[in-house]
């Protein structure tokens, strides 16, 4: 049975830090989507190489800051949002979602209420970095830990079948 996590944070260190860390202990690999509104992906320290590495766009330096396993879009406009780069599987729902249908939409495919989805989408709007995990029943509870050991808040875990929160991780 396939679970989601999904967390919240603030900016592209954190975010790098607990992707790579998921991966190392192979909790999830191809199931990893991240979003952020272009305008914020220039923040902190990592500014450059994320930007290089998420909007796919040809880099004199190769930085593998995400193992390129992220690499999906360049820029594109979301309804609500405005321009967002984004990564992983959420970036070919977001792209053929219906016309003005965005990443609340995306987010009941997953499983979270309409409030819980409007409210992530609010952090997205406000600069905040969106990483959304698609797991196994075994390894969810690996992924949500090591998501809020590197930072990530409003952390929950969902179940599409089930249609509330496993257990939210406030």
């Amino acid at each position: 049975m396939r679970k989601t996590a999904i967390a919240i944070f603030k900016g592209p260190q954190q975010t790098k830090e607990a992707i790579e860390e998921i991966q190392a202990e192979d909790l999830a690999n191809s199931k990893i989507s991240v979003i952020v509104r272009s305008e914020f992906i220039n923040q902190g320290q990592f500014r450059e190489e994320i930007a290089h590495e998420l909007a796919y766009y040809p880099s004199e330096i190769n930085l593998d800051i995400f193992n390129s396993r992220l690499v999906h879009t360049a820029p594109f406009n979301v309804p609500n949002l405005g321009e967002v780069v984004v990564a992983g599987p959420l970036a070919r729902q977001l792209l053929h979602q219906p016309q003005g249908r965005g990443l609340v939409e995306v987010l009941l495919i997953y499983g979270l209420s309409e409030i819980r989805a409007r409210h992530y989408e609010h952090e997205v709007r406000t600069g905040h970095w969106l990483v959304l995990i698609e797991t196994s029943h075994e390894k969810i509870n690996g992924v949500a830990n090591t998501l809020r050991g590197y930072g990530g808040r409003d952390i929950e875990k969902w179940n599409t079948e089930i249609e509330h929160p496993l257990y939210p991780l406030h």
